[in-house]
């Protein structure tokens, strides 16, 4: 047995609750653990200041399980928006006590797990798993994690008094849809040619790329561009030379590209560029799209034909006109 505490450390604290949070046991909600955050670290006189620190101490079980392989797992359940960054230490009087630790995030944007100052990767990828992703916990190391993306869910393994911190990963979000189906996209190097190729057209190093998951439909792959030490361009210039290759159509990934979403903002969309900036134009011809092609093709030039014609070239010749006619009028009564 131990107390796995864990609590925010975004600056908001004492101010932003997040309480109840439910502590679930091996997936079955109805073994939960409801959890209420500390309160009044101050008193203003004789009432309570109403300031609560946004930690939260829970009793698990972090010992062997009878039937069943490793340590069990601990879903943790926010009813309000989790903290950007948090800080997890499990505290047992057992050396071999462990648990994993599950949290669904409610936003796109990866996590990453640090231990000591350092940083700790994710699992090896795992192209077994349906979808491919990294590999599931082994339960081998305390901050040993993985992060699926797609359902933004982050998975790590903590040992006893050990102390792991939580953040967001400083990182370029990127979901795309291409034009491919998974047995071709692995036949053709898979992530590794992915990888390569999209290195290859931004002109950057490979260690900025992590890809986080592939799976069906068509072919659908989120990956993150983040700093590194053998890479000089910063990650705002990264992001605009990226943006500017989608939209202009010079990403060659291997594959006609559909869809492409950096963070929450949509760069293509069903084959059509919706980069703020750029004209929208048609890159990949679809069978849902052919509405956007009639307005873009045809409808689109002749309403700027209209609005130049009425609203531009109008009113400029009357005004020509009525200087020009005045002063041949002035001219002639002066005369």
């Amino acid at each position: 047995m131990g107390i796995l505490l864990f609590e925010s450390e975004d600056p908001d604290k004492f101010d932003r609750s997040l309480q109840p949070v439910y502590l679930e046991f091996n997936g079955d909600a109805t073994a939960r653990n409801k959890l209420n955050s500390y309160m009044d670290h101050v008193w203003d006189g004789f009432y309570a200041g109403q300031i609560r620190r946004s930690r939260f101490p829970g009793l698990v079980y972090g010992g062997k399980q009878a039937g069943k392989a490793g340590a069990p797992l601990y879903t943790i359940v926010f009813t309000g928006t989790p903290a950007k960054k948090f800080r997890f230490t499990f505290l047992s009087h057992s050396k071999t006590a462990g648990i994993t630790v599950k949290i669904a995030y409610p936003g796109a944007e990866s996590r990453q797990v640090e231990k000591d100052g350092k940083v700790i990767e994710y699992n090896a990828w795992d192209r077994k798993l349906k979808p491919a992703t990294y590999g599931e916990i082994k339960q081998t190391r305390c901050g040993e994690n993985r992060f699926t993306g797609v359902k933004a869910i982050l998975e790590f393994y903590i040992t006893a008094n050990c102390e792991l911190h939580i953040a967001p990963r400083d990182a370029i979000q990127t979901e795309i849809r291409m034009e491919w189906d998974m047995k071709t996209f692995f036949a053709k190097g898979g992530t590794t040619a992915f990888v390569d190729r999209l290195c290859a057209s931004l002109g950057i190093h490979a260690s900025t790329v992590k890809v986080v998951s592939v799976y069906e439909g068509s072919l659908k792959l989120n990956y993150e561009i983040a700093p590194s030490k053998d890479e000089p361009m910063s990650l705002a210039e990264i992001k605009r030379k990226q943006t500017e290759k989608f939209a202009t159509g010079k990403m060659d990934l291997g594959a006609p590209i559909l869809d492409v979403t950096t963070g929450t903002t949509s760069v293509i969309k069903d084959g059509v560029v919706k980069a703020a900036g750029f004209a929208p134009v048609i890159l990949v011809a679809t069978s849902t799209n052919a509405g956007d092609a009639v307005w873009i093709n045809w409808f689109q030039p002749w309403f700027w034909q209209i609005y130049k014609a009425c609203l531009l070239n109008a009113p400029i010749y009357m005004f020509y006109n009525f200087i020009a006619y005045g002063l041949i009028w002035m001219w002639n009564e002066l005369g």
